[in-house]
């Protein structure tokens, strides 16, 4: 081997005790891999028998002569197995590896893509499937090695110091080097590790494809039908929308007429239309928009305007926050002290009064409806969100404003404010008024197709890339939350969990059956608060990663609670790593490192930037000031929180 490749089963990817295992299955489970039948049943397989179905059904002489190559096959694979080796010249220039650097080599293993320069993959093609699981928590000093300097892109061996004892033997047991891996992001912020993990750029032909099927759809579907713009399960869990309830099962199939206010609410004061069956003829859609203020509970709701479809108000109401107005952000609500005097409406009002306006298969329209829903506490799953319907010119994650989209699409002007200047207003935005820009904007895209106001995507998930072609893969999601709604939409299979305990399982029961699966352990992060259980998290679909939210909710763990964490992650790593199949890849990645400091000063910059619109400078508090100080204090701990690892290792 040449200098500049590191072995994996010397150093870097293959401990010892793996490679061995490689050649020492027993006949039979190596006779269950040749035939393709290694799903954990009992007992050799039916075609190395000579046997087929419940009849004992004897095998065509075709049928055999199948089976014998395919125990040639797996054979040769045994006798030529997979391995991994580091290619230092990939790492030249101080390069360092990305998350997106690892989702590429899993492209490349399960699709065919680009080989990646920093590893090398000998007998690629034995390879039988790819095992990747996500566990943030951990640092190098929780492997009993000294934090290293974040300059530091070359993988390190895992041998323990002396002064440190490793919380995580299991790390030491299956890889020897850890390799530095980087999150994404920009130097004043994180991005999510997990969803650049499993999202990747669309290749060209399948872009060309989407183009012509989009032509070809605005013109087939310019339709009165509003409801192909709803946003799917997995756009919402996107845009962070509460989570809609499991539909009931069995399904009713007749309407119920007489739902009372209580058959709507939820726990924690949210509410969400009890499920319904569809009716015939033309679907209701309102047009929806919130003013809030601030209170120290966040953002509550002020003002309620709901259109019909005819841009016609059906509902406006001023509301009563339950907590004090810290600030009526006037300048973007309207709302002042004097419009709220002697108001006397509460959000449980309203959300009576919704009741009475809409039903499940109401479709509510508004622009970023999200936050609408949130102050409104309300659960809703027929959504059109005009931030989604019509894209910002540079593509996602950006969002165009809704008083952008009028100008462009609309050709008319909104949100249109006033200095003071001569007795001139400062309004604010108006509820009513984007409310029914909503529902133009909605009209417009019916007139016009799907098409219009579309800017060509370019990324798509990992699932939808390897299920793709003659050779498509197939693939599974494990993780908390409803993975079903959010990242996993597109998987052949998601497993939604509760825990660890269930995120192993969930690995255990799939790993066979797919092609690639994905999954994370999540309860170290959540116990040493760098995350928040999607439980804890508003109605909030996905699991949140270190890059959303504040640290300013979160709570401290003892440290016994602490060290039992660390203790089950290494006993289910261990676990997972015992019950994989030969053959099998596994990856693990930690995403990122502690990001608590990054988010609190994130948070304490995003106050400051709001508080500058809202008031004087001369009213700001010396400790919500954001000085030079704050900002280079930032960049630091960016760049030291999305320093994370990644290890890598063939069984």
């Amino acid at each position: 081997m040449a200098e500049h490749q590191v072995k994996l089963a010397s150093t870097v990817l293959k401990h010892p005790a793996v490679v061995a295992s490689s050649s020492s299955h027993p006949p039979s489970l190596k006779r269950k891999l040749a035939d393709g039948t290694h799903s954990g049943s009992d007992g050799e397989s039916e075609a190395a028998q000579g046997v087929a179905g419940e009849g004992s059904k004897v095998l065509s002489k075709l049928e055999k002569g199948k089976a014998k190559k395919r125990r040639k096959e797996e054979q040769r694979a045994m006798e030529n197995p997979p391995s991994f080796a580091f290619d230092t010249r990939g790492f030249k220039g101080g390069r360092m590896v990305k998350v997106t650097d690892v989702r590429d080599l899993v492209l490349h293993l399960m699709a065919n893509d680009k080989a990646q320069s920093w590893l090398l993959v000998k007998n690629k093609s034995n390879l039988r499937r790819v095992v990747c699981v996500m566990a943030p928590g951990i640092l190098t000093t929780d492997l009993g090695i000294p934090q290293p300097p974040l300059s530091t892109n070359l993988p390190f061996p895992l041998a323990p110091s002396a002064d440190l004892a490793s919380k995580l033997p299991v790390f030491q047991n299956l890889f020897s080097h850890a390799c530095p891996t980087k999150a994404p992001g920009e130097k004043n912020r994180m991005h999510s590790p997990y969803q650049h993990f499993t999202t990747c750029p669309m290749t060209g032909a399948e872009k060309d494809r989407r183009q012509k099927a989009r032509k070809e759809r605005g013109q087939q579907q310019k339709t009165s039908d509003p409801s192909i713009y709803l946003l799917s399960p997995y756009d919402m869990a996107e845009q962070a929308y509460p989570t809609p309830s499991p539909l009931p099962s069995p399904l009713p199939t007749e309407p119920n007429p007489s739902f009372s206010f209580e058959d709507w609410q939820k726990a924690d004061g949210w509410v969400e239309a009890p499920y319904q069956p569809e009716r015939e003829g033309p679907k209701r859609v309102l047009g929806m928009d919130c003013e809030m203020c601030l209170t120290d509970d966040g953002s509550e709701l002020t003002r309620l305007s709901v259109v019909d479809m005819d841009g016609k108000s059906v509902y406006d109401k001023l509301v009563k926050p339950d907590k004090p107005i810290r600030d009526y952000l006037t300048r973007f609500s309207g709302m002042t002290a004097e419009k709220l005097e002697g108001v006397t409406t509460r959000l449980v009002d309203v959300q009576r009064d919704l009741t009475q306006l809409m039903d499940y298969n109401t479709i509510l329209v508004g622009h970023s409806l999200e936050c609408d829903l949130k102050v409104l506490k309300l659960i809703h799953s027929k959504v059109i969100d005009t931030s989604v319907l019509y894209q910002h010119p540079r593509g996602p994650p950006f969002k165009a404003s809704l008083k952008w989209l009028a100008q462009k699409w609309l050709k008319k002007e909104i949100q249109v404010q006033g200095n003071g200047a001569d007795g001139q207003p400062v309004l604010g935005h108006d509820s009513q008024e984007d409310a029914r820009t909503a529902i133009e904007l909605l009209k417009l895209k019916m007139e016009k197709g799907p098409g219009f106001g579309e800017m060509t995507l370019d990324q798509e998930t990992i699932f939808e890339r390897i299920g793709r072609g003659q050779d498509a893969k197939t693939s599974a999601v494990v993780d908390h939350g409803t993975p079903n709604q959010w990242i996993g939409a597109k998987a052949t299979t998601a497993v939604a969990c509760k825990n660890d305990d269930e995120v192993l399982q969930g690995l255990l029961d799939s790993v066979e059956q797919h092609d690639l699966t994905i999954g994370r352990f999540m309860d170290l992060s959540h116990t040493l608060g760098w995350t928040q259980p999607w439980t804890q998290r508003g109605q909030n679909a996905g699991e949140g990663d270190a890059s959303n939210g504040d640290s300013t909710s979160r709570t401290s763990a003892s440290p016994t609670d602490i060290d039992t964490a660390y203790a089950a992650l290494n006993k289910r790593l261990q676990a997972l790593h015992a019950a994989l199949p030969p053959l099998t890849a596994l990856i693990v990645f930690t995403g990122n490192s502690n990001p608590l400091e990054m988010m609190r000063l994130a948070a304490k910059k995003a106050k400051f930037d709001r508080l500058w619109k809202t008031i004087k400078q001369s009213e700001i508090k010396d400790e919500d000031r954001w000085m030079e100080h704050d900002d280079r204090q930032l960049l630091e701990e960016v760049e030291k929180a999305r320093w994370g690892l990644s290890f890598f290792c063939v069984k």
